[in-house]
């Protein structure tokens, strides 16, 4: 993916949370928060420029 290496990060530490809860719950949430304190910015880069991203 042509994503920054930030943003690749927090892809993976999402999707690895993901193996402890199976949904976007708070608890989710605070897992990835643990990793990522700036999971926010990282997921609201993702969402404007995502879509513009090669693979």
């Amino acid at each position: 993916m042509m994503a920054p290496p930030r943003i690749i990060d927090y892809i993976v530490v999402h999707e690895l949370c993901h193996f402890h809860h199976r949904n976007h719950s708070d608890a989710f949430w605070n897992e990835v928060d643990k990793v990522l304190p700036d999971w926010r910015e990282r997921k609201e880069w993702l969402r404007k420029r995502g879509a513009s991203l090669d693979i």
